[in-house]
């Protein structure tokens, strides 16, 4: 094929990596965009390389459990319900999973993806939170998963520094990284914090036992320093999130549990209840309704009840409570499949190792997989990334 076309098509078929990257960080409604995305690079793809692509995902593993979890998650849809957007982010997925040709993702695609993920990010948490001063919680988009994303890309960016061979490039998404902490500062996202220090910590580990030589320690000390200067930089920031939380334990130990984390603890004595009579397939929207029960008997506090949450804060006693103990167990799959199936390709086993630690330990404060955003990077850097097909490339 003529490369000008040859490259036209390219652009077509990546365009939900390039809409993860770019557009998904700016718009309020983005998740529900991307399935056009989707839409339109399935179409690129067929018309390029016909049925061979999905021919060979055939032997995608992931393809599989994703599918599995898309007749449980139908099931779910039809007996008591289940979220609009995470049935369409799912579905959605799992075509792109089918379709999607794996050889045209590669290190020299990342890097700009990466890259615009991480600037752009950071640039809309700059302009929400200081230049237009709105506090997190009235953000275009949700903050939580936003920030999600936001660690995801600077994980990236610094897995990409190490790898590459290039000065160039590993200067660049070093600087891209650095920006990248900064926008996680700024984003005041506790859950996500600690996500991305286990994330960061496994990676060193993982990657100096690797590729251990004695002067790797310079650039490990090197990356702490930089890190070290960007928090001190944006310590006012930190340390205003750091009081907010000495001030809701304090709160919660005088008895006050009406506090951001008291609050989710509240919820988790909830779910307890919730579960006992549906523990196999869960209550789904029905929770809903068993939840005004439990307040009209006195259950539930008046602040909690006040919250009327869609979820549980807590992606495994949501899925237990919403989807039971199948849908817990679908999910603990998803999480920890990629692990065992992870490329011995470097810098995609560490993108799978990085960005599976992050979502699991995001996932014990918020729901990641129950908002589109997050659940698309999953299903983009982990199913489609982690896959190398056995054939040659098409």
């Amino acid at each position: 094929m003529d490369p000008m076309k040859d490259r036209v098509f390219s652009f077509f078929i990546l365009l939900p990596f390039i809409w993860l990257s770019t557009g998904m960080l700016i718009l309020k409604n983005g998740d529900k965009t991307m399935v056009a995305m989707i839409i339109i690079s399935i179409i690129a793809t067929v018309c390029r390389y016909g049925l061979t692509s999905i021919k060979q995902n055939l032997s995608n593993k992931m393809l599989w459990l994703v599918s599995l979890v898309t007749v449980y998650s139908l099931f779910s849809y039809a007996y008591h319900g289940l979220s609009s957007t995470e049935i369409r982010a799912i579905i959605s997925s799992l075509l792109l999973i089918a379709i999607f040709p794996r050889q045209i993702i590669t290190r020299k695609t990342l890097i700009p993806l990466a890259f615009l993920g991480v600037i752009i990010s950071t640039t809309m948490i700059w302009y929400w939170s200081q230049y237009l001063g709105i506090g997190r919680g009235y953000w275009p988009i949700n903050a939580i998963p936003f920030s999600t994303l936001t660690a995801s890309f600077t994980l990236v960016c610094l897995i990409m520094a190490v790898t590459d061979t290039k000065k160039s490039i590993k200067a660049l998404m070093l600087i891209s990284f650095i920006i990248g902490c900064g926008g996680l500062v700024l984003g005041e996202t506790r859950g996500v914090w600690l996500g991305f220090i286990c994330s960061l910590i496994l990676f060193t580990i993982f990657w100096m036992r690797d590729n251990y030589q004695p002067r790797y320690w310079f650039y490990i000390l090197s990356v702490i320093l930089i890190m070290g200067v960007t928090l001190f930089v944006l310590k006012p920031k930190l340390e205003q999130r750091i009081v907010q939380t000495k001030h809701e334990y304090a709160a919660i130990e005088s008895g006050n549990l009406c506090t951001s984390i008291g609050l989710r603890l509240q919820l988790w004595k909830v779910s307890t209840i919730l579960i006992e009579n549906h523990p196999i397939i869960g209550l789904g929207d029905q929770h809903i309704r068993k939840f005004d029960e439990l307040y009209k008997e006195g259950r539930i506090s008046q602040c909690l009840y006040n919250l009327q949450p869609a979820h549980y804060h807590n992606q495994y006693i949501d899925k237990l409570v919403k989807n039971g103990v199948v849908g817990l167990v679908l999910f603990f799959s998803l999480l920890l499949t990629p692990l065992w199936l992870c490329s011995k390709e470097h810098y995609t086993k560490y993108i799978t190792i990085s960005l599976c630690t992050l979502l699991a330990i995001a996932s014990l404060t918020d729901v990641p997989f129950n908002h589109g955003q997050t659940l698309f990077i999953y299903m983009a850097y982990i199913c489609i990334l982690n896959y190398k097909p056995s054939q040659k490339s098409i």
